[in-house]
């Protein structure tokens, strides 16, 4: 299993209410479609804690392994929601491929 991390920036027309609206109800539902994907998880970052990064959200994927990923990006949704980013979204997020290391599992929350 491998999971995708990736920052999400608001576009400057979106206020942070119309960003995660659009994301969670426009572009949420096109993306899950991606064929393989096996969990999506977006994170609205409520307030800095420390550091220097300003960013609007944290978005995580999980896929079975790089193949899958490289399939959900050429499908037909997974490029559909490549397309919609730029739609409430500034298109210089930056993503990565991570390997967790659970030290501690997680509680399972829905629609935390």
């Amino acid at each position: 299993m491998i999971k995708t991390i990736g920052t999400a920036y608001r576009r400057e027309d979106f206020s942070k209410e119309e960003f995660f609206d659009y994301w969670l109800n426009v572009h949420a539902p096109i993306s899950k479609q991606a064929p393989g994907i096996r969990g999506y998880v977006v994170s609205e970052v409520v307030r800095k804690i420390a550091g220097e990064l300003e960013v609007d959200a944290f978005v995580e994927q999980w896929f079975d392994d790089e193949e899958s990923l490289a399939q959900a990006t050429a499908s037909d949704a997974g490029q559909a929601a490549w397309t919609d980013v730029s739609n409430y979204a500034k298109t210089t997020g930056t993503f990565w491929i991570a390997k967790q290391h659970v030290i501690v599992p997680p509680p399972q929350l829905f629609n935390s």
